[in-house]
């Protein structure tokens, strides 16, 4: 499977909503690093924070939603 970050959070609960949105909309999506996020938040820049990925494939369908999500 091709999978590619379409964003990245800071906060876990932001990521959980967004990836939500995109599942409504019928949009398969996984959220990367959440935990190591969650347990070093403070530092969760070092790593890029939570990471939202969806298959290549549905790349730009899932922008044009973000885009109305923001």
């Amino acid at each position: 499977m091709n999978l590619i970050t379409i964003k990245a959070f800071d906060e876990s609960m932001q990521a959980h909503l967004v990836k939500s949105k995109l599942e409504s909309e019928g949009i398969d999506c996984w959220l990367i690093d959440e935990q190591v996020s969650n347990l070093y938040g403070h530092a969760s820049f070092a790593f890029g924070g939570t990471k939202l990925q969806v298959r290549k494939s549905d790349k730009e369908k899932a922008q044009e939603i973000l885009k109305g999500f923001e």
